[in-house]
């Protein structure tokens, strides 16, 4: 069965070929053979293409729920984290403050990134030439210093 499910699109293209050559051969008869059979793959044709049409758009659907339940699972680590740094950052000192601010910078770039993720431009990410896309990585949750720019590759392992 996972044979046939992972190459549906030839089983059916088959099978539309099986049902045109069949259906000339049974229905037309000499006189109306071509006819009967160019009927048949008019037929055949726009089934296959309204068959594709609903696979490929609950194809999409999937990919948008399971991004949407990525881009919520994400925010809410991201939220728990900032929580804990909060709670460190009233207690830390003035080394570790600084420290800290470095990490809210990341927490903040993670934020904006996670806010602009979509189908749309992970397909853009994955299309792109070397595969990478640079961002500009906002300031510090202060604003009070600019923080250095970010290159995302895709081969990176951070």
């Amino acid at each position: 069965m996972r044979g046939f499910l992972n190459h549906i699109e030839l089983w059916l293209s088959a099978a539309g070929v099986a049902v045109i050559v069949l259906a000339g051969w049974l229905l037309g008869g000499p006189a109306n053979h071509w006819k009967v059979t160019a009927y048949t793959a008019i037929a055949v044709g726009v089934l296959h293409g309204v068959i594709f049409w609903t696979v490929r758009r609950r194809q999409r659907h999937v990919r948008e729920q399971t991004l949407q339940e990525a881009h919520a699972m994400l925010r809410d680590g991201i939220q728990k984290q900032v929580a804990a740094l909060l709670m460190m950052d009233a207690t830390a000192g003035e080394e570790q403050r600084r420290r800290l601010d470095g990490v809210f910078d990341s927490m903040v770039l993670l934020d904006h990134l996670l806010d602009s993720l979509s189908s749309e431009r992970l397909r853009a990410w994955t299309a792109s030439e070397e595969g990478r896309v640079e961002l500009a990585r906002p300031g510090g949750p202060t604003g009070t210093r600019p923080a250095p720019g970010l290159h995302l590759h895709k081969d990176s392992h951070n």
